[in-house]
């Protein structure tokens, strides 16, 4: 809800009721248009804005916590949009309240639009977050299970070897963890430690190979390459989808605060003309 411009506040309601009141049986006719008409009409557009911001608040929070719960107080806003604005469209009957009308329709349609592309975003990087973990953990047990017992059964340079596979170990999930970071906070520190983790993993693990390493190692090290080439892809698929939808975020803001806006000085600023002319 936008603070600047001037707005019909629920005492100036009050106040022009009790006015006609006191003005007695000539005024009884406003009265009841005021009643049965403006007051309703000043209710409804006030319940359209408080759900047209419990619709983006339901969207924000499903984009930072997936959940059906989430997603149902999402359903369950828009319903309520649908139906006072239904209510405010039975009270209107002017050309210029249902001009206004049409273009709030339309600018409403568009913000659902936008968090519908947000949702669905949303469940692509699940699944793409999914498949990266699925990948790095392939990583993971390649060096835990295959490549690592080799290392014990006694290699040439054990020592050295053992150094530069535990630092390969160790930043791939540093990788990862700022992978995730960054899809859900959109943190930017996290995604500079993306580029510098992934030099590590190169340094490192170049330096195991600089060894002298076994035909097994050598078979290991071959499909070590294959897949952590795989896992890299996915996490900078992840990075990309991240950072579309940060700007896809901004732009769904960007709609709401429009269609606030559109209530604030132009639906509202309507209904007071209407009290005006009244008196």
């Amino acid at each position: 809800m936008n603070k600047k411009g001037t707005r019909l506040p629920a005492l100036l309601l009050f106040t022009v009721v009790v006015m006609y009141v006191l003005s007695g049986c000539e005024s009884g006719n406003r009265f009841d248009t005021l009643v049965q008409k403006v007051l309703p009409m000043e209710q409804a557009v006030r319940e359209i804005e408080v759900s047209i911001w419990e619709t983006a608040a339901a969207i924000f929070h499903y984009l930072s916590e997936p959940s059906d719960t989430a997603l149902e107080e999402y359903t369950l806003q828009i319903r309520d949009v649908e139906v006072f604005f239904g209510k405010y469209k039975d009270l209107i009957d002017t050309d210029n309240e249902r001009e206004m009308a049409t273009r709030f329709e339309a600018m409403w349609n568009d913000s659902v639009s936008k968090a519908e592309e947000l949702i669905q975003l949303r469940k692509k990087i699940i699944k793409k977050e999914e498949e990266t973990w699925d990948s790095v953990h392939e990583v993971d047990d390649l060096i835990d299970y295959k490549l690592q017992p080799v290392l014990m059964s006694g290699t040439p340079d054990l020592l050295e070897k053992e150094r530069a596979v535990r630092e390969v170990e160790v930043s791939l999930w540093e990788i990862i963890n700022a992978v995730n970071f960054y899809l859900y906070k959109h943190s930017d520190k996290a995604k500079r430690e993306f580029p510098t983790q992934l030099e590590d993993v190169k340094e490192f693990w170049e330096k195991y190979k600089a060894l002298e390493i076994s035909s097994v190692e050598k078979q290991y090290v071959k499909e070590f390459e294959e897949q952590w080439r795989q896992a890299v892809i996915l996490m900078k698929e992840c990075i990309s989808l991240a950072d579309e939808l940060r700007e896809r975020e901004f732009i769904f803001w960007e709609s709401i605060h429009s269609v606030d806006d559109m209530v604030d000085f132009e639906i509202q600023e309507q209904i007071k003309l209407r009290i005006e002319k009244m008196r």
